[in-house]
């Protein structure tokens, strides 16, 4: 089932939650919506859920306008990130409840209602708890219910709110792992929504980057990262170094290197944000393009953190431990620099 949003908006009195939002979700895909908070990303979900409505522009599932269709009626299954289970219905009951309280004619039999349950049940590795209420359960074990509880009406879209947000940090990596072979096995086109930039990655196959009601790129993870679209995806998604610099045919001026750059007919002020790995580090000869002093080194288990003083700027370099230990750099030298790739932007 393909999802897709087509200019829509959404306003709440004078806030602009969304501002002509376009986006399509492919047959099968685990889009993430990515954003700091307020960028519009939980209310783009709950308008395609249908729990809002927007002020103008459309959501189609599969090609079908669901904007006159009750909520019941979609078969959009939604986990919300603080589980939302019934506290005196056990773990069978839970997941069985969308199953009963359809309407008569579309109710599965009792035996039917039992076989998808332990089916989901075993699916999501919760069989031996079928019995056990959601007080007797950890966290990890409670969201694994509300999903299987949205798994069983056979939604056609499943949406997910901060799904892992309210666990600890162990916890959300093993459901992160556990939730992307999940994916793969039932294949439902799913969004879900979240702020950790590492859940989106590990996660999602696209990513939508939101930022105040808009979105500033689609792309995969590994696109995103490496070719952002903007400067707010350049800052957000993961660290970038940010130095001023001069663009002049086709070429960014930067600490005194010259890189290239896809500015086509433009020449003046520009901003390059450089991704730590992007800076290679060596030791000064004297013939040197460029010179940085280490300020500090930090240990980040294989690699290293360095941080350099590059003449007013500061910029922070990732390299491989056993390497900088072979150049023998420590705190207080002067060190050789190189940058191998720049992502530049006019200045605004």
């Amino acid at each position: 089932m393909t999802i897709e949003v087509r200019n829509v908006s959404k306003s709440f009195g004078a806030y602009h939650a969304l501002k002509n939002v376009s986006l399509t979700v492919e047959d099968g895909e685990l889009m993430a919506l990515l954003g700091p908070s307020g960028s519009g990303k939980t209310t783009l979900l709950r308008i395609i859920a249908g729990l809002d409505q927007p002020d103008s522009g459309e959501v189609l599932i599969h090609g079908q306008d669901l904007s006159k269709q009750a909520v019941r009626d979609r078969r959009v299954g939604f986990v919300f990130q603080h589980y939302s289970l019934f506290k005196n219905m056990s773990v069978f009951e839970n997941v069985a409840f969308g199953l009963r309280v359809r309407p008569r004619h579309q109710r599965p039999s009792d035996v039917e209602i039992k076989r998808r349950v332990d089916e989901l049940l075993g699916l999501v590795q919760l069989d031996p708890f079928a019995s056990r209420y959601p007080a007797q359960l950890s966290g990890g074990q409670r969201q694994r219910v509300a999903l299987a509880r949205a798994l069983a009406i056979e939604p056609k879209v499943l949406l997910l709110d901060e799904p892992f947000g309210a666990l600890d940090a162990r916890v959300r990596k093993e459901l992160r792992r556990w939730m992307r072979k999940l994916h793969k096995e039932i294949n439902v086109t799913s969004v879900f929504v979240t702020h950790d930039q590492e859940e989106a990655l590990e996660l999602a196959d696209r990513i939508a980057i939101m930022n105040a009601g808009q979105i500033e790129q689609v792309a995969t993870p590994s696109e995103a990262y490496d070719r952002p679209a903007t400067q707010f995806v350049s800052e957000f998604l993961g660290f970038a170094n940010r130095l001023a610099c001069q663009v002049e045919n086709g070429v960014a001026r930067v600490g005194g290197f010259a890189l290239p750059v896809e500015l086509e007919n433009y020449a003046g002020d520009a901003v390059a944000y450089i991704r730590p790995h992007e800076i290679g580090l060596a030791r000064a000869n004297g013939h040197d393009i460029a010179k940085a002093t280490i300020d500090s080194i930090v240990a980040l288990g294989p690699s290293a953190r360095v941080d350099l003083a590059f003449g007013d700027d500061r910029l922070e370099a990732l390299i491989d431990r056993e390497r900088l230990a072979e150049l023998g750099l420590s705190v207080g030298d002067d060190c050789a620099i190189t940058i191998t790739r720049a992502h530049v932007f006019k200045s605004a």
